[in-house]
């Protein structure tokens, strides 16, 4: 599976544990229902109105929580696509809405049409493979022309989550099994929940208030399960790569993406409008031309 079995299991057993309510039950990485929301239109560009009959792909669907949600606002079907098992728990959790269809497949090969979307969203998925930027560039071609592509990686900063997760790679702790993993994550949670509740009272000093977005969302109130939830999630993953906002930037320009924008918070999340039929073509026209030029030029 393009190198993505332990992916698929790491990820299995982290969201079927969350649908029994062992890793975070009314939240999602600390996020409400209503803040999913707000960050899926902000990060998007959209507002209800213009999903409203949108064929929507959910690229790494998780938990099937957004996927719901999306088709819920109006959207005229929502495809969530995922590696793992738990795509069993997702139907589960959509099944009563005609317009969602959960799919267990391959990013790098997804059994879907090509440029079939209006929107396709991927947050916090594509790091977890081997490769990011060919992961995005397979996503890049299911966006019809004229649609929007919003990606989230992991950026190239300071986080004592991956910080910890570097040293797990390093004494080779990740390849534990999933279930001493989890364990391991519980026992973390507890000082890590002291940690920052000092973290949290230091900040509140005059002088040292958060300045930033993401400075405020440092120094929110978490809860032991979202601790939890966190830790599991940086380490049993296989892959979990970090990305520059102009390498992403990058990543959509190679795939003649226009309207550009990048998140300031949460980095790095950028999203962009896919090319029209004429690039496309000329994109296409040029690899046929390459590919029929390396035949000719094999040797018989």
């Amino acid at each position: 599976m393009e190198g993505l079995d332990n992916v698929a299991k790491s990820f299995g057993y982290e969201w079927k544990a969350h649908h029994r309510g062992v890793l975070e039950d009314e939240t999602l990485f600390g996020r409400t229902l209503a803040e999913d929301w707000e960050y899926f239109l902000t990060a998007t560009g959209q507002r209800d109105p213009a999903l409203r009959d949108a064929v929507v792909l959910d690229a790494g669907c998780g938990s099937g929580r957004l996927t719901r949600q999306i088709a819920e606002h109006g959207a005229g079907a929502v495809v969530g696509v995922d590696v793992n098992e738990a795509v069993d728990e997702a139907y589960a959790a959509t099944r009563d809405l005609p317009n969602v269809y959960i799919v267990q497949g391959n990013i790098f090969a997804l059994p879907l049409q090509e440029r079939a979307f209006d929107l396709v969203w991927s947050n916090g998925v594509i790091h977890h493979t081997p490769d990011a930027a060919r992961a995005h560039a397979a996503l890049s071609q299911m966006v019809q022309p004229g649609g929007t592509l919003y990606v989230w990686v992991y950026p190239r900063r300071f986080n004592p989550f991956r910080f910890v997760k570097d040293i797990f790679n390093a004494t080779r702790l990740s390849r534990l099994p999933e279930p001493a993993l989890f364990n391991i994550a519980k026992a973390l949670a507890y000082p890590s929940a002291g940690l920052l509740w000092l973290y949290r009272s230091v900040r509140r000093i005059p002088g040292l208030r958060p300045r930033t977005a993401w400075g405020e969302r440092t120094v929110r109130e978490r809860n032991l399960q979202e601790i939890e939830l966190t830790w599991f999630d940086a380490l049993s993953p296989e892959y979990d790569s970090r990305h520059s906002e102009e390498e992403v930037i990058g990543w959509f320009k190679s795939q003649g993406f226009t309207g550009i924008g990048a998140l300031e918070e949460p980095k790095v999340g950028v999203r962009g409008t896919a090319p029209g039929k004429q690039f496309q073509a000329a994109v296409g026209a040029a690899t046929e031309a390459r590919d029929s030029s390396a035949a000719r030029s094999a040797p018989a």
